[in-house]
């Protein structure tokens, strides 16, 4: 059994030079020859598959982050009879403000390597340093966090800073002076889903999970605001599709972005499952543990079914 994640799938921009996605006909192309010798079932379906030996053939998709161009998504897959589960984050549903991630995002993809640079100026400009805005301890932990990616150093360095040991306090800050300094603009309901759209999503026989409120890294917050993360999204979105939320997806999902706490009260919450971001099939003992559930990127699917 196989699952992988996606983020982003759209069409090239050419406002946003540097951004990482999934092209649109990519992902039909994909999903059509996975489809030819494989069967797809969302998280908590496939997960509970008593038939081990359909195992080796079973292939969940996920898409994360609750944007916007999951409803083409969704639609597409409902023309395919393909299941899938979708992971919000609700944050931008409640705020109607865009996630830190994805302001990080819109400014890596326009500015590329050069959005280190920007970074730093900004947090010079307030009269602080990098030294101040950086969590030491949390750096230590997270410093190897996208070594492995096939990006540039300088956006690696951004995105560790903004998403993993930059000041919580402060980072929506920055990223907000830099998104004004620099005139980048998006409109939150243009950016994710609305509450009807991920209703209209649950309609079609999509798995909804929660991603979470903010998409930190459990592991980052303390014992209370994790649990109020896992507590708060939950019931937001059984109110939105009227159907229980079982299915739990991590944030950034590495091994230390959580912790033992966040499964303990996954399971106080009433989540019968978690999904990870670990390369590799998911085994009969994962199936066991059922919190720990490992993910593929989109972007490993042409070597893993020889594409």
């Amino acid at each position: 059994m196989k699952s992988f994640m996606y983020h982003y799938v759209r069409e090239n921009s050419e406002e946003y030079p540097f951004s990482r996605y999934k092209g649109l006909q990519d992902f039909i192309r994909e999903v059509s020859f996975i489809k030819k010798t494989n069967s797809f079932l969302n998280t908590s379906d496939a997960i509970n598959e008593k038939n081990l030996k359909n195992h080796k053939n079973i292939v969940i998709l996920t898409f994360d982050d609750g944007l916007k161009d999951h409803l083409k998504v969704a639609e597409l897959l409902k023309e395919k009879n393909i299941s899938a589960t979708f992971y919000i984050s609700t944050n931008p549903l409640t705020k109607r403000k865009l996630l830190h991630v994805h302001k990080a995002h819109l400014i890596t993809s326009k500015f590329g390597p050069e959005s280190i640079n920007i970074l730093k100026k900004v947090i010079d400009n307030l009269n602080l340093s990098l030294e101040e805005f950086e969590n030491k301890n949390e750096k230590n932990i997270f410093q190897s966090r996208y070594d492995a990616h096939n990006d540039f150093d300088e956006i690696k360095l951004f995105k560790k800073i903004i998403n993993y040991y930059g000041s919580i306090g402060l980072r929506d800050q920055l990223l907000d002076e830099i998104l004004r300094i620099k005139n980048i603009k998006s409109d939150v309901n243009s950016f994710y889903l609305t509450k009807k759209e991920i209703n209209y999503i649950s309609s079609l026989g999509f798995e909804i999970g929660s991603h979470g409120v903010s998409h930190n890294p459990m592991s980052r917050l303390k014992e209370k605001a994790q649990f109020e993360e896992l507590k708060i999204s939950k019931k937001f979105l059984e109110n939105i599709i009227k159907k229980p939320i079982t299915s739990f997806c991590y944030p950034y999902g590495r091994k230390n972005s959580y912790n033992q706490v966040t499964i303990n009260f996954l399971r106080e919450n009433n989540y019968k499952n978690a999904i990870t971001v670990d390369y590799r099939d998911i085994s009969d003992k994962d199936i066991n543990n059922k919190y720990e559930i490992p993910r593929y990127d989109c972007n490993e699917i042409k070597k893993i079914f020889n594409i």
